[in-house]
């Protein structure tokens, strides 16, 4: 290593810098190269010298020009870098050369701090890049602080891998030694501590580390609270979420209750919030490389294909528990510092709504997610059109317009949210908050991000409640509502929630107490004062819809924003046979041309009435249950539950509910109120690694619905269907109506588990219409989007347990490619291969509607569509010539702007012997085209890829296909055109034998075979023109019309005779004229012919069959 370090010739390549720990095919970036030649050089220069020399030659050469002394720079600080037991002679080196103050050296520093790689830095580069940083402090060099800001974004949030901490620790440390110099820069000393208060929460296993963090932060915040102001309004929010840190405690009670102890200017928390944050700050929790990849997707990305790259992201960035952290942060990014310009905005690319949407679905934890919804909307909460910006508020107010047609309970779910913290978030400061919503939404309305927010008032599947709310946040935008408040809402629903320390309520306080840590919970604001609710602006009674109010953890919240571009995973099911044998449950289409029609789920009950929890549980058919239901509501809402405790409770009460006649609606009311507050559904993935690696079944988790899900398994394993048994299905049918989680979960515990299918097939048995086919579509979708791993793991045993319903089905085909990599589709395709899955069938109109719906999907989908499909029929001669048929003649395939599907087209028909039915839709295709080269080059790279593996089956398929229905002068025209354009990967053999090949049977004339090894290219294959052709073309087709064909019958009658005449012809003939007519006698003479001889693959070679014919 010292000698590639040092430059030494016995190494054949150049000298790789050792700045980062790159893999072999990663690339260095320039300025590494060029350091490592600087190095080099200045190695070569000081060799042999003594320190009084090397003194004279450094100080010649740097002051020769400026260019040399930036190389003798660049190779002194990668020497510092690299060698660390030199690093204080090369140190002195530096010294004495720096002309400039050292800005060259600064910024080959700022180079390595703001690398895309820089978690990739060798741990000893690291060490000496901080050593050198302090030692360029000593003297004072300018830029230095730029340098730090840089390394302060490198701390990523979320992260507690060794590297990470060990960056957390330099970077403490270093602003400790040097605390007095970090003070003299206002955004620095501002940037460090959001830094720190950030990075803080991460720690907490980390006791000595998070110490550290907290009190340098707050001796910053202490003595330089001035400059700290500068970052505005998301400094509370970071200060309200470690608040409840001991060290931070203290602090956060002086600012609410003695705000001039910090700074005599400092007036109080308002000014603070109202005080946009600047983009610097809210940049710098995004790490370099994570904005990079950002950026790409949101300028870059359409609509359709930005889901993939998304899922990378989240792989890459958001894969362990400890990096949910970072969802706020993200959030405050897009909203805050991506400002798409004007072409952007007017593009198709990926819309920032869109893109957070999609991000919001990844989010598990209820904290995270009450969170993660303040993120987004905490600039409407003090909204100021003179200091805020439209773009920061345009996000949130397209989210709730976007989503109101399709998916109302989101826009239901955000309003709500904004109506709780106008008055929650801090009760002093209420009606300023409530102005400033309605502000933020006014100007929204008047700037054009929308035409007006009556749309969402007036949508019929608004509620009420909803409407209250829109009303007391925007009266000045929509009327009041006429409809009465319901009177069974309790006194406490119409006062805002009390906490014992505050005033300010942190958004986890619409969660169940169980689900809040009280650690990451934010901390409030004020002391608490009682100051209720105005009457205009009641709270939402506590009411379950139809699209339930859950929370985004539990909602695949991208579905909507995916649907409305087309790309919705959840409604799209294929259909399967409907022979008078289906007994599968799996319908077909009838209509005619085999067009498919997409079947949904529609449930057998009519939709349950719109009530709360408190009057489902008056109704009166519930007696039967005493108080069971109210102590299971007040179990669930306690602050510790204990969850193995309730689920005793769900059975006992799925049990009565399934003995007696109490009312579905009531229950399902209650059920589903109870899961969509708690439900948290991380186990499930969980469960199966546990499963998985053979762990038993009582050290697993489970949530609630686990609970139910066993108690309704105990009815549906029977085999006779009683009324216990249809009534628990379809408890959990209006479940799943309510909140479509329960199928996908039913699926797993049935199919994947108990290993008992036909426990979910009674349970689709209770929809009214739909079929089983569709059932799995939904419920296969939802898993995908919400758990992808553990779909491509489960999807082999759920096509065991229902192998009639997988093929042809459109919508489970989506589903799988939708988020599928590389080691999935090899996996994918081994299954297949064996056997043991099959995701197209047979019927060419379900594998024409699967191939019509991918040819619009991303490049990476449609390349794992045709692998998957190659494996299936590939050699299947007429599945692949269906599928020929609908790519180039249905869909008129276009190479160039579908290369994936023409590249798979051509690997299907490479690998299948050559037919006529194959290559019909090749002719007519390259017919079809004839103004353009497309059809022929496609066609050609076919046939030439034939005639070089199959040359005996092309030949004997072009025997047949010319007297077909096809007109003769059109394939000789494309055969024409084809041995023209491919002329030089064909020789004359195989030129003159394809020839042959096209000479109809019944008038070919008596053909004297010369030698071809002595054939020159005369007139008669000379290309001519195209009316030549024209003619030729004519006069063929006149003389085929009035000959006589031989029909088959005939032609097996006169074998006998044939075979005479061609063997007294062939003894007739010198042996050594014609080497392919003797190899063709002798094979057609190896055996006998007969009749059935038409089903045999080897055809009579086609000149002897021309021979025979002119005999």
């Amino acid at each position: 290593m010292a000698e590639i370090q040092s430059g030494g010739t016995h190494s054949p390549l150049p000298p790789q810098p050792q700045l980062f720990q790159l893999e072999p095919i990663d690339v260095a970036e320039p300025w590494q190269h060029e350091l490592v030649e600087c190095f080099i050089s200045f190695s070569t220069l000081s060799a042999g010298k003594s320190q009084i020399e090397l003194h004279e030659t450094l100080q010649q050469k740097a002051s020769e020009s400026m260019h040399s002394h930036g190389e003798l720079v660049n190779g002194l600080v990668y020497g510092i870098l690299t060698v660390p037991a030199e690093g204080n002679t090369y140190l002195r080196h530096l010294n004495i050369v720096s002309r400039d103050g050292f800005a060259h050296a600064i910024s080959r520093l700022k180079l390595l701090a703001t690398a895309h790689r820089f978690a990739r830095v060798r741990p000893e580069v690291r060490l000496q890049l901080f050593w050198l940083l302090s030692e360029l402090v000593k003297v004072s060099a300018h830029g230095m602080d730029q340098v730090v800001l840089a390394l302060t974004r490198q701390v990523r949030s979320g992260d507690v891998t060794q590297g990470n901490v060990k960056l957390c620790w330099l970077m403490v440390r270093f602003a400790q030694a040097n605390y007095v110099w970090l003070s003299t820069f206002p955004v620095l000393v501002a940037t460090t501590v959001y830094m720190l208060g950030r990075v803080a929460l991460d720690h907490s296993r980390i006791p000595d580390l998070r110490a550290a963090e907290c009190e340098l932060a707050t001796r910053l915040l202490r003595e330089r609270f001035h400059e700290c102001c500068m970052i505005g309004r998301d400094l509370v929010r970071m200060l309200q979420d470690v608040a409840r840190i001991p060290e931070f405690h203290d602090l956060w009670q002086d600012m609410l209750q003695r705000p001039q102890s910090l700074s005599p200017l400092f007036a109080g928390i308002e000014q603070l919030l109202r005080t946009p944050t600047p983009p610097m700050f809210l940049a710098n929790r995004i790490t370099y490389e994570m904005e990079s990849r950002l950026r790409f997707i949101l300028e870059n990305l359409p609509a359709t294909s930005y889901s993939r790259n998304l899922m990378w992201f989240v792989q890459r960035c958001l894969s362990t528990p400890e990096s949910e952290s970072l969802f706020s942060d993200l959030i405050r990014y897009i909203i805050g510092v991506f400002h798409p310009s004007n072409v952007v905005l007017a593009s198709n690319v990926v819309p920032r709504y869109v893109f957070l949407g999609g991000l919001l679905r990844f989010i598990r934890s209820p904290v995270v997610a009450a969170n993660a919804k303040l993120a987004l909307f905490y600039d409407w909460l003090f909204y100021d059109p003179k200091s805020d910006t439209i773009m920061n508020i345009e996000p949130g107010v397209l989210i709730i317009a976007q989503s109101v047609d399709k998916y109302t309970f989101m826009t239901a779910s955000f309003i709500e949210f904004l109506a709780y913290e106008s008055d929650a978030y801090s009760p002093e400061l209420a009606p300023a908050i409530r102005g400033s919503i309605g502000l933020a939404m006014q100007d929204a309305v008047e700037k054009g991000v929308i035409p007006s927010i009556m749309p969402i008032y007036e949508h019929p599947r608004i509620e009420v409640d909803i409407r209250q709310n829109l009303y007391y946040l925007f009266p000045q935008l929509v009327p009041p509502v006429l409809e009465p408040v319901p009177s069974e809402a309790s006194a406490d629903d119409a006062e805002p929630a009390k906490n014992d320390d505050a005033m300010l309520l942190d958004p986890t306080d619409m969660l169940p107490p169980a689900a809040v840590d009280s650690e990451l919970a934010p901390e409030p604001l004020k002391p608490a004062v009682e100051l209720p609710l105005p009457k205009a602006a009641p709270q939402p009674a506590r009411t379950v819809s139809a699209a339930p109010k859950t929370s985004i953890a539990l909602d695949p919240v991208s579905r909507m924003f995916q649907e409305e571009f087309g790309m919705s995973d959840i409604a799209l099911a294929s259909e399967g046979p409907t022979d008078a044998d289906n007994t599968n449950g799996i319908s077909d289409t009838t209509a005619k041309g085999g067009a498919l029609e997409d079947v949904v789920l529609v449930a057998s009950a009519e939709p349950l009435p719109e009530i709360s929890v408190e009057q489902a549980l008056e109704d009166t058919s519930l007696w039967l249950f005493g108080s069971t239901l109210q102590t299971f509501v007040d179990s669930v809402a306690a602050a510790e539950p204990d969850v193995k405790q309730i689920g005793g409770s769900v059975k006992e009460i799925v049990d009565m509910f399934a003995q007696s006649e109490a009312s579905i609606s009531a229950i399902t009311r209650i059920l589903a109120s109870i899961f969509s507050d708690s439900l948290d559904m991380e186990d499930a993935e969980t469960n199966a690694e546990l499963a998985a690696a053979g762990e038993s079944s009582d050290g697993l988790e489970h949530d609630l619905l686990h609970y139910i899900l066993t108690a309704a398994a105990d009815y549906a394993h029977t085999t006779d269907m009683t009324n216990s048994t249809r009534r628990v299905l379809q408890l959990l049918v209006q479940l799943t109506e309510t909140k479509v989680d329960v199928g996908f979960c039913w699926l797993l515990y049935s199919v994947v588990n108990a290993g008992k299918p036909a426990q979910y097939a009674r349970y689709v048995e209770q929809y009214a219409e739909g079929t089983l086919q569709a059932a799995l579509v939904r419920d296969l979708g939802v898993l995908q989007e919400q758990f992808p791993g553990l779909f491509y793991t489960v999807l082999p045993q759920i096509y065991a347990a229902f192998p009639d319903a997988f093929p042809g089905c459109r919508g489970i085909v989506k589903s799988v490619v939708a988020l599928i990599d590389q080691p999935q589709v090899y996996r994918l395709g081994a299954l297949i291969a064996r056997g043991q899955l099959q995701l197209f069938g047979h019927r060419q109109a379900a594998i024409t509607a699967i191939i019509g719906m991918t040819l619009e999907s991303d490049a990476f989908e449609q390349v794992c569509f045709w692998q998957l499909l190659n494996a299936e029929v590939s050699g299947d001669e007429m599945r692949v010539a269906s599928i020929a048929h609908c790519l180039l003649l249905e869909k008129e395939l276009d190479p160039a702007s579908n290369s994936e599907a023409a590249t798979g087209l051509l690997t299907l028909l490479k690998a299948t012997l050559p037919t006529p039915s194959l290559l019909n839709p090749l002719f007519m295709y390259a017919a079809a085209t004839e103004d353009s080269d497309a059809g022929v080059d496609f066609s050609g790279n076919v046939l030439t890829a034939w005639l070089r593996t199959s040359k005996a089956a092309l030949l004997n398929a072009l025997s047949e296909v010319a007297p077909s229905a096809l007109s003769t002068g059109v394939v000789k025209s494309v055969v024409s055109r084809w041995l023209e354009r491919y002329s030089q990967q064909l020789d004359e053999k195989d030129r003159y034998e394809i020839q042959q090949a096209l000479v109809p049977k019944s008038a070919a004339p008596v053909i004297e075979v010369p030698d071809l090894s002595g054939v020159e290219r005369s007139s008669e294959h000379r290309p001519v023109t195209r009316s030549q052709k024209a003619k030729e073309n004519n006069e063929r087709k006149h003389r085929i019309s009035n000959s006589q064909p031989i029909s088959r019958q005939q032609s097996h009658q006169e074998t006998p005779k044939r075979r005479k005449q061609t063997g007294n012809t062939s003894d007739s003939n010198d042996s050594s004229s014609d080497v392919p007519m003797t190899r063709g006698r002798r094979r057609r003479n190896g055996r006998s012919l007969t009749a059935g001889d038409d089903n045999q693959s080897y055809q009579s070679s086609p000149i002897l069959s021309s021979v025979s014919s002119s005999d």
